[in-house]
């Protein structure tokens, strides 16, 4: 239902709605009670109520408490769809297909320095950074995610 595009230089995350009372509306220009509806609506589709949450970490880190405040459930952790394709690993990482391990730890590194909990980022792009860096890594006979 959404569609997302991180900016991998910046670290900024914007995304448009693809499918729902929102259709065609880039999240930047919705309201706190739009996205709260957003997220309401698209509660189903576990992806992109993850993807949601990342963005609204970003744009509104207290959003969790206001939006209970305002009557909303169920902004748990959503499950994973299912696991990440070789195509997706390199679209995280920003990579071109067949990069090679060194290019791979190299954007790892980079992203990871910009997204991560502790830098400001959240713990689902971090996860997913890892995922990635973790799937390429096994098709190059090596894995584990080192700092």
């Amino acid at each position: 239902m959404l569609e997302m595009e991180l900016d991998h230089d910046s670290g900024t995350l914007t995304g448009m709605v693809i499918a729902g009372s929102f259709e065609g509306r880039a999240l930047d220009d919705l309201a706190p009670d739009d996205l709260q509806a957003l997220l309401s609506e698209i509660a189903a589709d576990a992806q992109s109520v993850a993807l949601l949450e990342a963005y609204l970490d970003r744009r509104m880190p207290g959003w969790r408490e206001d939006f209970e405040a305002n009557g909303a459930s169920g902004q748990g952790a959503a499950t994973s769809a299912g696991p990440m394709t070789d195509e997706e690993a390199y679209q995280v990482l920003g990579l071109a297909p067949g990069a090679g391990e060194a290019e791979v730890r190299e954007a790892h590194r980079r992203l990871m320095k910009r997204l991560h909990p502790d830098q400001g980022g959240t713990t689902f792009l971090a996860a997913k950074i890892n995922e990635a860096k973790d799937r390429l890594l096994r098709r190059h006979g090596s894995s584990g995610t080192h700092y």
